[in-house]
């Protein structure tokens, strides 16, 4: 049981650090009008951005949990299937402005310099990496938000984290980013 809990914490670190890691300013490009940049703070929900019937179409017969991911990502969902006790699986989110400017070969190029490989038609720019045995990771930029989202595939059939990077990035709308717009103020001349 020991070394389930060890293939867990590497897999927990291994998301986040994929997903959280050092921007340097030379990355960041003009990102063209100010805009309320995304946060996690503005990000939604797991719930919010999976819903019940994608979640339900990209990972049958799995139950989700929301935990707080690293202070500039978005929520870590974290999928566990109820036959495969072994199958672990987590979405997170990672928006930055100047991912929308970017050159998609420098997003992918620290994955491609770490062993990846490159997915085709998949988001903007797509990378895979197998950073131990059984798990993959997929990092895959979002062609209609400024975001990046890392999917971790822990045992099973990891193969199918593609997969569930593509839903998740066509579950990603630019409206479930929009902060919500505050409530209008009471009306002072009601008595």
């Amino acid at each position: 049981m020991r070394a389930v809990g060890g293939r867990a914490a590497l897999w927990v670190t291994l998301a986040l650090g994929l997903a959280c890691r050092s921007r340097t300013p030379e990355s960041a490009t003009d990102a063209g009008p100010t805009r309320t940049p995304v946060t996690q703070a503005t990000l939604p929900s797991c719930e919010a951005l999976l819903p019940a019937d994608v979640r339900e179409a990209m990972l049958p017969g799995f139950t989700m949990k929301q935990e707080r991911a690293c202070p500039t990502c978005g929520p870590l969902c974290i999928f566990h299937s109820a036959s495969e006790k072994d199958v672990t699986v987590s979405v997170t989110w990672d928006c930055q402005p100047h991912y929308t400017q970017a050159d998609p070969h420098a997003l992918l190029a620290p994955t491609l310099q770490a062993g990846g490989e490159e997915i085709p038609a998949l988001g903007r720019a797509a990378a895979r990496r197998s950073p131990a045995q059984g798990m993959l990771q997929v990092m895959a930029w979002d062609d209609d938000t400024p975001c990046a989202l890392v999917v971790t595939w822990l045992g099973g059939e990891p193969e199918q984290a593609v997969d569930v990077a593509r839903a998740a990035l066509t579950a990603t709308r630019p409206e479930l980013l929009q902060p919500a717009a505050p409530a209008p103020p009471p009306d002072a001349g009601t008595p």
